[in-house]
């Protein structure tokens, strides 16, 4: 039997002192909510329970911590203890309470309405609902949004009233509604008790008696006072300005419609320029008068043209050199400060490798000895084995020997075969040279033949001979890797070098933003610069080749509209010429000599690819070789169709970075892509550049050595997937969020399991060196490159689960709180149509 479940609302009663106090106790009930979305005065409608109250039967102290002392819904369900006077009939536990959504319900103030301009009222407490009405003489006033402030001096709270954000069909914006007390007594809960509410607040609002306008002086001036200032027709202000804009705006709908509103804005108006006249004879006044006269004449005297001039170059000179100064000491500092830094970082690394070493000293000791005894013991019974067989191969052997006539026979069995087979191998090489000799010479003939003809052939065709191609050199320096050098400190040694390269050509950047590009380069297949047009993404991509110092193994392709296949990017293999035609984006000629390499096994630096305007094209159809690279299964091998090399190897330390636009010129990347590769948002980047002209300051003048290849793959690669509980909590949060399929969420995001793990990987490696800042700056920058780009969907249900995922953010993830509430802005704006903008 299913037991009928009834939804109320309610407030903390009171708990219980015995061994169970923090988890049972009563609420204190008042109204009733029905299937149809009624809401009624408790025992009103229907009999509830004489208590008026539901018994909580656990979890009652995670309720008081939730709601303190707000109305808040509960489901509750019969009970099944037997009844007696004065016992709650229903029951409830701490997960089936919730917050109220919506406008259904405001608490009562007994109090005269308040001004818009002085909108305050006091009260003993602070409400229980989200909004509030005033009871005045009789009417009801509202709803109100409010902000409390506890008043020391009347040891109660100061009460700010403001007309509701919320819009509402039936009130105009900045306006409240006024209705009779008798209209809604049937909403209202019990007066005997306090406090008292009012509930359907939506269906009292339909039958208003009154809107009454509640904006206030400074949100009159805010709104019309701007478009006042940015009227061209307004050039100065006087009283005849005044009449200027009330002629203005007279024959506005909006004047017909709030006539009261223009009236307290044009009072305003003539109250500041009351003030502009007051202030003048003011002023007059004061220099009247003897001591006015000799301020004036002591400021005259004082600032004369030429001693002016003498002082404010004076100044100006010892303003520099106070300031070459300070600069001189800061860039001190800065360099100590990351000195600090980096042995702090070292240190810390110390201290942890010490711990987790010296934690099982003694334990180790003790299996060392066992380990040596098993080990003897092991050795002396192998030694054992090997004896035992030695044994039984000599019986076998010797077992064999016993007939031996049998084996001579058998002997000169295989004796004949072996001459038979030689005879008929000579024979079988003599006929090969035969044919061989007949193919050389027939060869030889066809050959000539073919020259005495290409030249005909050309002529025919109207070719030219081809000029020999210039081959680019891809080899580079790499750095000799220290021995005594550990992944750790390669790896700062890098993110330094390539923040202060950057600075030297140009691009002011940070620490974590270096530290986070690289590591993300280094850890996936492909990384998107996602930006507007002028962000920098081209060019960093190219400073970031420089710093490298990767030379030609840096690789610049423009993608071109219309690109269909991996013919346009790469090249095919023409079957008349009998020879591959590269393309002429030089990706062939990159990846036969990384392919080379790997052949070589040469330890090489590593290359990187960019795609500059990757998405003008659909990726999946000109690139769609490369995609499946991105999983670690990938056996990275091309196939190019040509005989004579028919498959390239890729090797891991081969890199593609893209530029990508969001506008009608280029394609949407698709599910499958984004699952695949890492965005950087390049939107909120400051770029800082000089304001000089790019000369040769900006050009790296000796380029720097480069890693190997292996190495840096290596030195960003994670160790473990495990990240600290607070982080792992954080994430997990986020997952289930976009992950539940509640219908009043819309459709579901599900994260799949390569994002996960390429989140845990970063984390493991990027937040250590971020850890200075904030605990929370990896996961902040992993969730905008791996989770915020998948975030696409419509309707008013998923822009609830986006508010749902901010609310579970900390206010540490700036980065993607930021990126999160863009996303919500602009969908609310365009018809709940909600997407990352990349």
């Amino acid at each position: 039997m299913i037991q009928q479940e009834r939804k109320v609302l309610c407030t903390i009663e009171k708990g219980y002192s015995s061994e169970r106090e923090e988890q049972i106790g009563k609420l204190r009930v008042y109204f009733e909510v029905f299937e149809n979305g009624d809401i009624s005065p408790i025992n009103q409608m229907e009999f509830f329970c004489d208590t008026e109250q539901v018994f909580v039967t656990s979890g009652y102290s995670d309720i008081k911590e939730r709601f303190k002392n707000n109305l808040f819904e509960a489901i509750c369900i019969p009970t099944n203890f037997e009844q007696k006077d004065g016992n709650c009939k229903y029951v409830t536990r701490a997960n089936s309470c919730e917050e109220i959504k919506g406008l259904q319900v405001s608490q009562v103030y007994n109090s005269s309405l308040p001004t818009p301009n002085d909108p305050f009222i006091v009260a003993d407490d602070t409400p229980l609902t989200k909004t509030l009405l005033i009871n005045d003489d009789g009417f009801m006033y509202g709803p109100f949004d409010y902000t409390s402030k506890f008043d020391d001096k009347t040891e109660g709270y100061i009460l700010s009233l403001k007309s509701i954000n919320t819009p509402l069909s039936k009130i105009p914006q900045y306006h409240i509604g006024k209705i009779g007390i008798q209209k809604c007594v049937g909403y209202l809960s019990n007066d005997k008790r306090k406090p008292l509410f009012l509930a359907n607040i939506k269906k009292v609002l339909e039958i208003l008696d009154e809107e009454i306008d509640f904006i206030t002086d400074d949100q009159i001036l805010s709104i019309y006072g701007n478009k006042i200032a940015l009227n061209a027709d307004f050039r100065s202000f006087t009283k005849g300005t005044i009449a200027q804009i009330r002629k203005h705006f007279s024959s506005a709908t909006e004047y017909r419609t709030f006539p009261q509103r223009f009236n307290r804005l044009f009072q305003c108006l003539e109250d500041s320029l009351a003030w502009d006249s007051t202030k003048t004879e003011l002023i007059q006044t004061f220099l009247s008068t003897k001591e006015g006269k000799q301020v004036l004449v002591d400021y005259i005297s004082k600032n004369r043209d030429d001693y002016f001039k003498e002082e404010k170059a004076n100044f100006t000179r010892k303003m520099e050199e106070e300031t070459k100064k300070q600069k001189n000491a800061f860039d001190e500092l800065k360099e100590k400060k990351e000195a600090l830094e980096s042995e702090i970082r070292k240190k810390t690394r110390e201290r942890n490798d010490f711990e987790v070493n010296n934690a099982g000293t003694l334990s180790s000791l003790t299996d060392e000895k066992r380990k040596i005894i098993e080990s003897q013991i092991s050795s002396e019974r192998n030694k054992l084995d090997s004896l035992i067989n030695e044994v039984k191969s000599i019986e076998e052997k010797y077992s064999k020997l016993k007939d031996y006539d049998k084996l001579q026979r058998e002997i000169q069995v295989l004796e004949d075969d072996r001459d038979r087979a030689r005879d008929k191998k000579k024979q079988m090489e003599e006929q090969v040279d035969e044919v061989r000799a007949k193919l050389k010479e027939n060869n030889e003939v066809l050959t000539s033949r073919l020259v005495k003809l290409k030249p005909d052939v050309d002529a025919l065709c109207g070719l030219r001979p081809r000029n020999a191609v210039e081959q680019l050199d891809y080899n580079v320096t790499i750095k000799t890797k220290d021995a005594s050098s550990d992944i750790e400190d390669i790896r700062e040694d890098l993110i330094d070098t390539v923040l202060e390269s950057l600075n030297k050509q140009g691009r002011k950047t940070d620490y974590a933003t270096a530290a986070n590009i690289l590591t993300t380069i280094s850890q996936c297949q492909f990384t998107l610069f996602s930006g507007l047009p002028g962000t920098g993404k081209t060019s960093l991509a190219k400073m970031l080749g420089n710093c490298l110092g990767l030379g030609n193994r840096f690789l610049n392709i423009p993608v071109a509209r219309g690109w269909t296949s991996s013919r346009d990017i790469l090249g095919f293999y023409n079957a008349l010429s009998q020879s591959f035609s590269s393309a002429s984006t030089g990706l062939y000629e990159l990846i036969q000599q990384l392919s080379s390499e790997i052949d070589d096994n040469k330890d090489v630096a590593a290359s990187i690819i960019l795609l500059d305007e990757f998405n003008l094209s659909q990726p999946e159809h000109y690139f769609s070789p490369f995609l499946e690279m991105a999983d670690p299964e990938s056996k990275r091998v091309l196939t190019t169709g040509n005989p004579d090399k028919a498959y390239l190897n890729i090797p891991d330390y081969l890199r593609f970075l893209g530029t990508i636009n969001q506008d009608e010129s280029v394609q949407s990347l698709t599910p499958r892509l984004l699952d695949r590769a890492a965005i950087i948002n390049f939107d909120d980047f400051d770029p800082s550049y000089e304001l000089s002209i790019v000369g040769t300051e900006n050009i790296l003048d000796v380029a720097p050595e480069a890693i190997s290849g292996k190495t840096f793959i290596e030195i960003f690669k994670a160790n473990s997937l495990e990240i600290p509980a607070d982080i792992e909590k954080v994430l997990q949060s986020v997952v289930m969020t976009l992950r539940d399929d509640r219908p009043e969420y819309g459709n579901p995001i599900i994260i799949s399991y390569r994002k996960i793990k390429a989140i845990r990987s970063y984390y493991n490696v990027a937040g250590p060196l971020m850890s200075m800042e904030s605990n929370y700056l990896g996961l902040d920058y992993a969730l905008c490159q791996h989770v915020i780009p998948l975030l696409n969907g419509y309707g008013q249900g998923f822009g609830k689960r986006l508010e749902a995922l901010i609310l579970n953010l900390p206010d540490e993830m700036e980065k993607s709180l930021k990126m999160l509430k863009r996303i919500l802005s602009h969908g609310n704006q365009n018809m709940f149509s909600y997407g990352h903008n990349l």
